[in-house]
């Protein structure tokens, strides 16, 4: 994968499939990038939990290895970063990443607004909340309220674009980077 927004989106379908109604996802920057995934899906058991890193595991029938934790475990091994994977059936799933975002093997951020937008269109998806912080501020994002102000139009060219340079311009704002797509 070539971007961070591309890893997230990999994990965030696994929520989606897992029929969660409510997804969190929280970026911190700081000394370290702590992202946590939470959703309150049908959970894994301690068996799937046990294999689920493997690439050579996944419950889908169309293919016979599954690609997504144990890249972003690989992820968090090259940067010399942590992972931690929780679930429990019929209550959900957590995943914690910390990574050395200054790590050379760091991939960049990428368009984390598309990546928010892609998520907040998929038919499956109840609510979606999303926070990113550094200690120059904090941005959140509720999926329930986007879909009040924009109900139909959401979909709309004009308003994904809107959507996506807000989102984007407000992390920049908080990482501190100006006039620039991470």
């Amino acid at each position: 994968m070539d971007d961070l927004a591309a890893y997230l989106l990999d994990i965030i379908q696994n929520s989606i499939t897992a029929q969660s109604n409510l997804i969190l996802l929280t970026i911190e920057e700081r000394e370290n990038l702590s992202i946590i995934i939470e959703d309150d899906g049908v959970g894994m058991s301690e068996k799937v939990l046990s294999q689920v890193t493997s690439p050579f595991y996944t419950t889908r029938t169309t293919r016979k290895v599954g690609l997504g934790l144990p890249l972003v475990k690989m992820l968090c091994e090259q940067t010399d970063g942590q992972f931690h994977l929780s679930s429990t059936e019929g209550l959900g799933t957590t995943l914690k990443l910390i990574l050395n975002h200054r790590h050379i093997d760091m991939p960049p951020f990428g368009n984390l607004g598309e990546m928010i937008y892609t998520v907040s269109i998929h038919q499956d998806v109840s609510e979606f909340l999303f926070s990113f912080s550094s200690m120059h501020g904090k941005f959140n994002y509720r999926l329930s309220e986007v879909r009040s102000m924009f109900q139909e139009t959401l979909a709309t060219y004009d308003v994904m674009q809107g959507i996506m340079s807000w989102i984007n311009n407000e992390i920049n704002t908080i990482r501190g980077i100006t006039n620039e797509i991470t």
